[in-house]
């Protein structure tokens, strides 16, 4: 029995109680994905999702590992938990029968060799009580060794089993954590997904003479109108310099085309404003906001059909019905009518 113990103590102890190899997920967030579709359209936008999709099945893999890491553990917890009540069971045994013998000696004295064989009542007798004296000796100290066997493997898989207790502990944790953040970024790519679907809809690849690159429309297609009203007058002799997109009030409006936002007004005319600076050349003018999106900030390089700003009726449209005034400056100069820049993207 003693043997056998040793041996699985030995066992144990070589193994180290070694948890399997887990790859945790906590490896920082995945890689970040900008809201927006880029130049080359659908396509390109679709690619960036299947990206994203292989980052989320890679942490989910992770996450999937982590609780086989988890319910290993507990498995090899419950193994050293049964091996310490059995290796408990021994040890209180054979301490019991020590206990015994040592009451026996206390109450009936001990022989020693020697003392068996001088009081003998022959030779031959005396000769027998040795050798069994001596054979009750050696399964004496046999049983104090195994005692001591015993507690030892004992209390050596007590603090096997502490350290494997800290060790799921500890990798209970860091799965609670895991967890947060794979959800946290799931919902992330998500919303990612959506918009980058979303935008990429809504551009469209323009080729014609003066007007070449991404756009899209400034306000959903389905929800706008607007027509050529390049020139029309206006109070105090003024004539009309833009195109009117109407749509409904607090509508997201768009980026017409990649490039960077390059500034924001707010006039008594005009209202609250926004200036894009496009990749084409072009400075696109929006007014009449009601107020600016978070990628509409200045400096934000944005690409067509990004959400920049909100629809509204600031400025002298204060009371009226809720509308861009969009403007189109060729080079940042005079104002040229974008009706057809607006058409060609728009229907």
């Amino acid at each position: 029995m003693r043997r056998v113990w040793l041996l699985l103590l030995a066992l144990l102890l070589a193994a180290g109680l070694a948890l399997p190899a887990v790859t945790p997920v906590g490896r920082g967030p995945l890689a970040p994905v900008a809201a927006d579709a880029s130049v080359q359209g659908l396509d390109r936008a679709r690619e960036r999702v299947t990206g994203l999709e292989g980052e989320l099945a890679a942490a989910t893999a992770a996450y999937e590992r982590t609780w086989a890491g988890i319910e290993a553990a507990r498995v090899e917890l419950s193994r050293l938990e049964d091996l310490a009540a059995s290796l408990e069971r021994d040890a209180a045994d054979t301490e019991v029968k020590l206990e015994e013998r040592a009451r026996s000696v206390f109450k009936h004295g001990s022989h020693s060799q020697l003392e068996l064989l001088l009081g003998g009542d022959s030779p031959t007798e005396a000769l027998e009580r040795a050798a069994l004296a001596g054979v009750v000796q050696e399964r004496e100290t046999a049983g104090l060794e195994e005692a001591v066997a015993a507690r030892t493997a004992l209390d050596q898989t007590a603090a096997l089993i502490e350290q494997q207790r800290d060790e799921l502990a500890a990798l209970t944790d860091r799965l609670a954590a895991d967890q947060a953040t794979l959800e946290a970024e799931l919902e992330r790519a998500e919303a990612t997904v959506v918009s980058l679907e979303a935008t990429a809809a809504r551009q469209r690849s323009i080729a014609r003479a003066g007007q070449q690159g991404t756009y899209a429309c400034p306000l959903d297609r389905h929800l706008t109108h607007f027509i050529d009203s390049w020139g029309f007058p206006r109070s105090g002799g003024r004539r009309h310099k833009g195109t009117d997109i109407m749509g409904p009030m607090g509508a997201p409006v768009y980026a017409f085309t990649d490039g960077v936002i390059a500034r924001h007004s707010n006039s008594r005319l005009g209202g609250i404003s926004l200036y894009l600076r496009g990749d084409d050349g072009s400075t696109y003018f929006y007014t009449h906001l009601q107020g600016y999106a978070p990628r509409g900030a200045v400096g934000t390089r944005v690409e067509a059909g990004e959400h920049i700003a909100f629809n509204g009726a600031t400025g002298n449209a204060r009371g009226g019905a809720p509308h861009i005034h969009f403007e189109r400056h060729p080079g940042g100069g005079s104002a040229v009518n974008p009706y057809p820049y607006l058409a060609a993207a728009c229907f």
